[in-house]
């Protein structure tokens, strides 16, 4: 059940940098051109499965190429922190363990976080249509579905559907689009200033269509997305 006033939460209204974690070393995961950096790293590394030269040459970060597989190409325990922002709902599901994407990465994401890293995700989630209406969509999340994940005895260890790893939830969030957990590359000294022109330029691109407008206030009223933010115990 969505708590009341979801958006006056520390996760909603605050930078991430706000949350206490601190990071030196970051993943981003579907990063694609533009690496996101939530807690502010001094060494970032994008990952994605596009070769580089779509990705590009001129990048500011570190990249890595993903394999269809879910291997993650990192040494054990040598990053802080990982990110990924409408990634999740892409990792196809399967019955054998083999095949599921999904929990393969939940189990590299906490092999390769030191101990006390953070797994920040935003994904869309049910029962928001923006989970089903793109057809490359194929993991559909609810507020349920973090739990096979965390504490001493999680379900997808329990039910024997293959996970090793260890996380403990630190929060689950429903954000919207003004959320600054959104932030690609948010300032070190976040004063407001961001937020404001990320304001102004989503209220110009949403006033170009009465249906814009609509789907805008529409998800300020009901967060399309999940944030969860998971740390490895």
């Amino acid at each position: 059940m969505r708590k009341p006033f979801w958006f006056l939460t520390t996760f909603n209204i605050y930078p991430p940098k706000s949350w206490g974690f601190h990071s030196l070393v970051h993943l981003d995961m579907g990063c694609g051109s533009n690496a996101r950096n939530p807690l502010l790293a001094p060494k970032l590394i994008g990952g994605d499965i596009l070769p580089q030269s779509r990705i590009g040459t001129q990048l500011d970060f570190e990249y890595i190429k993903l394999e269809l597989t879910g291997e993650i190409p990192l040494v054990s325990g040598s990053v802080n922190s990982i990110s990924g922002f409408d990634f999740l709902e892409h990792l196809p599901r399967g019955s054998l363990i083999e095949t599921n994407l999904f929990i393969k990465f939940m189990n590299e994401a906490s092999r390769i976080l030191a101990r006390g890293g953070v797994l920040i995700l935003v994904t869309p989630a049910y029962p928001s249509s923006a989970a089903f209406q793109d057809p490359t969509h194929v993991n559909f999340i609810s507020e349920q579905t973090v739990q096979y994940f965390v504490g001493g005895n999680p379900g997808a260890t329990n039910l024997g559907y293959g996970f090793i790893g260890q996380f403990e939830l630190i929060s689950q969030e429903w954000v919207g689009p003004f959320s600054k957990v959104w932030n690609p590359r948010p300032f070190e000294k976040d004063k407001g200033v961001d937020l404001f022109f990320g304001i102004l330029k989503q209220l110009m691109w949403t006033c170009k269509s009465v249906g814009r407008i609509r789907g805008l206030i529409s998800s300020i009223r009901n967060p399309t997305h999940l944030l969860w933010v998971l740390k490895k115990v």
